[in-house]
């Protein structure tokens, strides 16, 4: 009896894997990125990483490839800023800076499609937007408004449950003067039948 409703049970799971069927997608998820500065001294705690939100949007026309379209709040970074300007430059300096970062991306999507599990690459193109400015009242205000466009890229993993996705992805994004913002994502999917 036992082996009779494992059998039946592993059907149903194998009939959960081919129900994710190709479609429209769309997803949100919540990111972790980290602004790749480097730490001005090793005596200061230092941390320009930060959390935010993930939208998606996408179409699977085949097994193994699609198109897919995000927008990413990369979230709020305090970090010292400019530790040796009075040293060198003989003028006050902010103690910390303000950094925020968004992007808006269209990637191509190669998958692998195992039983419940997608492994997938995507590369694409990267519409950036960085803003750094001074924080807790200081005079002059440092502002830095930054945009421009690059390439992008990443991978991940996303386990299906019907039309129903988890991913946890990795992404880098290229933004101001050749830094990049490496984001990791834990987002949920829901794909249209």
């Amino acid at each position: 009896m036992s082996r009779c409703v494992s059998l039946i049970g592993l059907c149903f799971v194998a009939g959960l894997a081919q129900a994710a069927d190709n479609g429209i997608y769309v997803g949100a998820g919540v990111v972790q990125s980290e602004y790749g500065l480097a730490n001005p001294g090793d005596a200061l705690p230092f941390d320009d990483s930060t959390s935010g939100y993930k939208l998606i949007a996408g179409w699977r026309p085949l097994d193994s490839f699609g198109v897919e379209a995000s927008y990413i709040d990369h979230g709020d970074a305090t970090v010292p800023s400019g530790i040796v300007c009075k040293q060198f430059i003989t003028v006050p300096c902010p103690a910390s800076m303000s950094l925020t970062a968004e992007t808006l991306s269209a990637f191509a999507v190669g998958y692998l499609d195992l039983p419940l599990v997608d492994l997938f690459v995507k590369a694409g193109v990267n519409s950036w937007k960085f803003d750094g400015h001074s924080t807790g009242g200081f005079t002059p205000v440092f502002r830095i408004n930054e945009s421009g466009t690059d390439l992008a890229f990443g991978a991940g993993v996303q386990v299906r449950f019907s039309s129903f996705g988890a991913r946890l992805e990795y992404e880098r994004f290229d933004i101001v003067q050749d830094k990049s913002l490496d984001t990791i994502s834990l987002s949920l999917t829901y794909t249209f039948l």
